[in-house]
């Protein structure tokens, strides 16, 4: 039960990094072209999804922390794997990216060898 647990902490807790890492990447686009100037830089700290994207990795690092608390590291560390998984699917699904077959293969390794280090 504990490791089922586990499972669904690591699902949410990536997703929020996931999502969170998407909004940055629409709120970088939004921001095209970007230079360093000073008008740039604050016209960043205007972008809605910049600042959602930045609070939802802050909140999933939270969320890590107490998961690293809670859980033997070799567990927890190896399922985040399922940020690939999460991030190849939203790229599809939200930016319309072409995935190859040999990537869809690479993620399906290396969600097996993180699954095989769990204990169900």
């Amino acid at each position: 039960m504990k490791t089922l647990y586990l499972l669904l902490f690591m699902l949410v807790q990536q997703a929020m990094s996931v999502f969170g890492q998407l909004l940055l990447k629409i709120g970088m686009a939004q921001a095209s072209p970007f230079t360093w100037t000073w008008r740039n830089v604050g016209r960043l700290f205007l972008n809605y999804n910049l600042q959602i994207g930045l609070w939802l990795l802050i909140a999933a690092n939270v969320f890590w922390l107490w998961l690293l608390n809670k859980y033997p590291i070799s567990l927890v560390y190896p399922l985040i794997s399922f940020g690939f998984v999460f991030s190849v699917v939203s790229g599809i699904l939200i930016l319309h990216e072409q995935v190859s077959p040999l990537q869809w293969i690479g993620v399906s390794l290396i969600m097996a060898g993180s699954l095989c280090l769990i204990k169900v």
